[in-house]
């Protein structure tokens, strides 16, 4: 009889993996897929457009290609949003961080989009980046990231110096670059 139960213990121990690696695999891949921002616009008051809706028509302009991350490097206030970027930047991501800055400084983590004054920092942030979704943005949004994907299309904002914005940032790169390979 002792015999008769380790045969069953060692049956039941080889089949009942089997069977939920067969129950998983049936529900097919995991796939997993980051929202679209604003893919219909949104009506923001003094956003000029010819349907009065926000989109990422005027990043164009400036032949931007691939996955971008904008930031404005007058509104970090906080060095662990420099160190997180680092991080996202050191992963093997196609992704580009681009400062949109009022001054020719160069920044520490790539390209720099330069406007004319702070007027137009406003107008990006709340016209073409949408920060301020409720309502326009009319005073500086601290250590704010926004991902825009190669179709120039909204995918995400993160707080630079949030650890789980960050940790949120790098998993959505990796299912973008997984998309953008498929």
């Amino acid at each position: 009889m002792n015999n008769l139960k380790k045969v069953l213990f060692l049956i039941a121990a080889l089949v009942i993996p089997s069977l939920v690696y067969i129950f998983l695999r049936g529900f097919g891949d995991n796939k997993f897929e980051i929202p679209v921002y604003y893919s219909n616009g949104v009506p923001i008051e003094g956003c000029e457009s010819d349907t009065n809706k926000v989109h990422l028509v005027k990043f164009k302009d400036y032949h931007l290609q691939g996955s971008q991350l904008f930031y404005f490097p007058q509104w970090i206030n906080d060095a662990e949003f420099y160190r997180q970027c680092k991080r996202i930047k050191n992963k093997p991501y196609q992704v580009v961080f681009t400062a949109i800055s009022d001054s020719l400084l160069q920044h520490e983590l790539g390209n720099t989009l330069v406007v004319s004054d702070k007027q137009q920092l406003y107008d990006i942030a709340n016209c073409a980046l949408v920060l301020g979704q409720e309502a326009a943005v009319s005073k500086p949004i601290y250590n704010q990231l926004v991902l825009v994907d190669a179709q120039m299309r909204i995918r995400g904002y993160y707080n630079g110096n949030n650890l789980e914005d960050m940790d949120r940032l790098d998993v959505e790169l990796d299912i973008l670059s997984k998309e953008k390979n498929e």
